[in-house]
């Protein structure tokens, strides 16, 4: 539950900052096209940079070699 409040909390941040950077009122109806615009491009941003650092996990060598194991110290 609190993953879920914190998720919930970035994204309204986000969209906060969003609004603010660009002085966009979201009573007009054109502005608010440019602000789904901005939002849903920052959002697939946020996605493909957790693609891309769950597949540097993945690919991540978590054991450790056969060298790097000293057993006699």
């Amino acid at each position: 539950m609190k993953i879920l409040i914190v998720v919930v909390k970035l994204l309204f941040l986000g969209a906060l900052f969003i609004i603010s950077n660009n002085n966009i009122h979201l009573t007009d109806s054109g502005e608010r096209d440019i602000f789904f615009n901005y939002y849903s491009g920052w959002i697939n941003t946020m996605f493909n940079q957790g693609v891309e650092l769950t597949g540097y996990l993945v690919k991540f060598e978590w054991l450790p070699t056969d060298y790097d194991i000293d057993l006699n110290s």
